[in-house]
């Protein structure tokens, strides 16, 4: 430990190669390869509104360079198909966490998202320091050779997409912490910060099940609630970071209160602790958690199946209202809460069907199992996506919202 009460600073490597370096027009190419790759150089130049010339002088000094590959072609159309080009990934190392009120889990990837080291830690403490120290010690262990170009953070608050200060987390009980500064200066990591479920989505988006669409929604149920969106392929943070947050939507005239009093809202039905207490307090089990009550539902008891019951139908409500909004074709349900589906799901789609409006496709609907490790993941596709989009201010203690077509 330094006097500063921070684990000792690995030397950071620089590297010439690193896609900060890249040109705007390059990093354009990545960012698509990354997003939707392999791609043949006629559909790269369509993606990006280029000429076939103009592609082939940009692709050539990066196929020559190693950093993106050619593949081999595959093609029943006559004449000479198309080589396909695909992102060498494993040349470029990113670092993701997902912090919780006592936890805090890290990965490495690469710059596909692609996992290649894990690591946990108990957070003993929540206050600032104690948590950065935890941070740091992560960063060295996950990245011993120095050679992450940079590192996401995603937690709970309300912050953009790209940020450097953590807002309004009720489970730390911080606000207006500067912690990508922290971080950065204490390990040279360039730190860039995301709401958490915005962070989950980037990894969906990136190299998940949202792959593929341009339009889509993560909504994550469990401790609490929230929304993650990829509008024309950005994810999206709303102009004051606080898009996606949709735990207080009403959902029914004649729910509970949630804990602010809000009654029928979204939170006194689908979260986690709404959902024990319902349970619980007939039962007279204060212990009662979601497993639990999910094991009630499928031995058939009444109180559990009507809770479940219940939250399957603010589930699908809330969706249609999303649905029905911006017209998504998919949303990715994910977060510690989708348990409560095999009970949960015939109720969601039957709210579903009645509240989407009659001109409005109903979307496809898919579950995705996410650890922890996997909004770590995200947060790693974050670090990635700040990179290419913004490399003015890697190293700075500024991360901007900023982000051009593709991300």
């Amino acid at each position: 430990m330094n006097e500063r009460g921070h684990a000792s600073l690995v030397h950071r490597s620089t590297d010439a190669t690193s896609l900060s370096s890249l040109r705007p027009t390059t990093r354009a190419v990545v960012r698509e390869l990354l997003r939707a790759g392999p791609l043949s150089r006629a559909d790269l130049a369509r993606r990006l509104d280029l000429s076939p010339a103009s592609l082939t002088k940009l692709t050539r000094p990066l196929v020559n360079s190693g950093l993106v590959r050619e593949e081999s072609a595959q093609s029943a159309r006559p004449g000479r198909p198309g080589a396909p080009l695909a992102m060498d990934v494993g040349r470029h190392r990113f670092l993701g966490m997902k912090v919780t009120g006592d936890e805090l889990f890290g990965v490495s990837t690469d710059a596909g998202g692609a996992v290649q080291e894990v690591a946990h830690r108990d957070l003993l403490s929540t206050d600032v320091t104690t948590v950065s120290r935890v941070i740091v010690e992560m960063v060295n262990e996950l990245d011993p050779k120095g050679i992450a170009q940079a590192l996401g953070i995603g937690l709970a608050g309300r912050m953009l997409h790209f940020d450097d200060t953590v807002r309004d987390n009720g489970y730390l009980g911080w606000d207006d912490v500067p912690l990508a500064r922290l971080i950065n200066d204490a390990t040279g990591v360039p730190t860039v910060l995301s709401g958490d479920a915005r962070a989950l989505t980037a990894g969906v988006q990136w190299s998940g099940p949202g792959r593929g669409y341009d339009d889509f929604a993560v909504v994550t149920i469990g401790v609490g609630i929230g929304v993650g969106l990829v509008l024309g392929g950005q994810v999206r943070a709303g102009g004051h970071g606080t898009a996606g947050h949709v735990g207080h939507t009403p959902v029914t005239d004649s729910g509970p209160l949630c804990e602010l009093g809000h009654r029928g809202c979204a939170a006194s039905l689908l979260n986690a602790e709404a959902i024990s207490r319902s349970i619980g307090v007939p039962h007279g089990r204060a212990d009662l958690d979601l497993a639990g009550a999910v094991a009630l539902a499928e031995a058939g008891d009444l109180a559990a199946l009507r809770a479940l019951t219940d939250a399957g139908r603010a589930l699908g409500t809330l969706i249609a209202s999303i649905v029905n909004l911006l017209d998504l074709p998919a949303v990715i349900l994910a977060g510690d809460g989708l348990g409560i589906m095999p009970v949960a799901r015939a109720a969601m789609a039957a709210a579903l069907s009645e509240h989407l409006d009659p001109g409005t496709r109903a979307p496809h609907i898919e579950e995705f199992d996410s650890t922890f490790d996997e909004w770590a993941r995200g947060a790693a596709v974050v670090a990635c996506q700040w990179v290419l989009a913004a490399p003015e201010t890697v190293g700075t203690h500024r991360p901007t919202e900023r982000a051009p077509s593709g991300i």
